[in-house]
């Protein structure tokens, strides 16, 4: 792989890393916000709706809900969070397979 692919993977990989922090932080925030709403389901949208909704208040309304800015907040919020897991999963995978090809 060359080193411009390993560069742009790892920047990737850093993003998406910070993405999920943030993430799990405004999920944790959403659930103390929410926590005592009585609505059952409603409440647990409310709270996996959160790193959009409180996105958008923090910033006071100068982010407006336009399909552009909603669709880059669902990839910040949702997808690179996910990216991060996955790719996590796959670098585990191939260092213990280099690990164990190594020993043999």
């Amino acid at each position: 792989m060359g080193i411009w692919k390993r560069g742009l993977f790892w920047l990737a990989y850093i993003i998406s890393g910070i993405c999920f922090v943030l993430t799990i932080v405004v999920f944790i925030i959403g659930f103390f916000h929410h926590m005592h709403d009585t609505g059952g389901i409603k409440s647990v949208i409310q709270i996996l709706e959160t790193p959009i909704t409180g996105f958008i208040k923090l910033t006071n309304g100068t982010i407006q809900k336009s399909v552009i800015e909603i669709i880059l907040l669902c990839i910040v919020s949702y997808v690179l969070p996910t990216f991060f897991c996955i790719a996590t999963h796959y670098i585990r995978k191939n260092k213990r397979l280099a690990l164990e090809s190594k020993d043999e």
